[in-house]
């Protein structure tokens, strides 16, 4: 897994997605391009892509805390213009 390929994968997806649209880190690729992934390899994407929303560089995206079934959830926030 290459955890930078994912990440620039999930930036532009986080780009199309309207303002105040939540999310789980999973939503971010189609059918079964994230359940393809060892569990591990998600775990180890989701740590880092959470890590790199709270240190600001997911441009408008702010972590919401967990989900009812552990995972973290997201919102998409509008740009500041």
């Amino acid at each position: 897994m290459d955890l930078l390929e994912w990440f620039n994968k999930a930036i532009r997806t986080t780009d199309s997605l309207n303002n105040g649209f939540v999310f789980c880190v999973k939503d971010l690729f189609e059918g079964v391009e994230w359940t393809s992934l060892a569990k591990g390899d998600r775990l180890k994407f989701g740590k880092y892509f959470k890590n790199e929303v709270i240190e600001g560089h997911v441009p408008n995206v702010v972590f919401m805390g967990k989900s009812d079934n552990n995972s973290a959830k997201y919102r998409k926030e509008i740009e500041n213009v």
